[in-house]
């Protein structure tokens, strides 16, 4: 059956533990509708589109000749740099995602502390124009078997008529710590990418979560406190000294 129609809403929470239980009373509506798929998280410090940074990002000419021309040159210019090979154009997409590349690949997370945790890693932003403190975001998709792509596969990342849910082979330790799993996005002939939210296919499908940016700070020493944090999502010493700053430094420090 398909998802229970839950509206894309706020739903503030201040808490580990009463985020924990917004989702399981969600859990709860969907196997008691029939629906035992996964759902997918994705945290932002602020209430974003969610479209993929290459749709962020202002090109140097035709956006898809663009995305062509760096995934080319990704490729040819990687193999010093690893000993994991791509072995088609997903895998390629899936590293060149990892370490930072502008792709049409948006990331999520099977884990929900993993999602929480991305929203309040960093202190919360200002608004620029009224210097208000910015609050966060973690979103649920619902997902649906359909939505997700089988390998082998003939389907191409450029090609494929619709969003799709890519889950990735493991690339890097990250993707594993962080049970890593991607939306791709469809663009249009002009390079226009839509957001996830105004999709026809998946905008009853998500639930926005809001994560007040006044409990930023205390919701990180909670998920510090049962051991999520920089080492464990990122497990390499850029993780461990980032976590060494949190717990050694006071707040506001970037």
């Amino acid at each position: 059956m398909p998802p229970t129609s839950l509206p894309a809403t706020d739903l503030p929470v201040i808490s580990v533990s009463l985020f924990f239980a917004r989702i399981e009373k969600m859990k709860e509506a969907e196997v008691n509708a029939g629906n035992k798929s996964d759902f997918l998280f994705r945290g932002q410090s602020t209430d974003e589109p969610l479209i993929p940074r290459i749709a962020r990002l202002k090109p140097k000419g035709e956006l898809l000749k663009i995305e062509l021309l760096m995934l080319d040159e990704f490729k040819r210019l990687i193999p010093p740099f690893t000993e994991f090979e791509p072995k088609d154009k997903w895998d390629l997409l899936a590293l060149a995602q990892h370490h930072g590349l502008p792709t049409r690949l948006l990331d999520w997370s099977y884990s929900a502390v993993a999602a929480l945790w991305f929203c309040v890693e960093k202190p919360p932003k200002k608004d620029e124009s009224s210097g208000k403190l910015l609050d966060g975001v973690v979103w649920l998709l619902k997902t649906l078997p359909a939505d997700f792509i089988t390998f082998p596969t003939n389907e191409s990342p450029d090609s494929q008529g619709k969003i799709r849910i890519y889950r990735p082979r493991a690339v890097s330790q990250r993707i594993l710590a962080q049970t890593g799993v991607f939306t791709c996005h469809e663009s249009t002939a002009e390079g226009r990418f839509d957001s996830l939210e105004s999709n026809e296919a998946y905008k009853n499908r998500l639930v926005r979560i809001g994560i007040p940016a006044s409990s930023f700070h205390d919701i990180r020493d909670q998920l510090d406190a049962s051991g999520v944090s920089s080492v464990s999502l990122f497990p390499d010493l850029d993780g461990l000294a980032a976590h060494l700053q949190f717990r050694y430094f006071h707040k506001g420090v970037s």
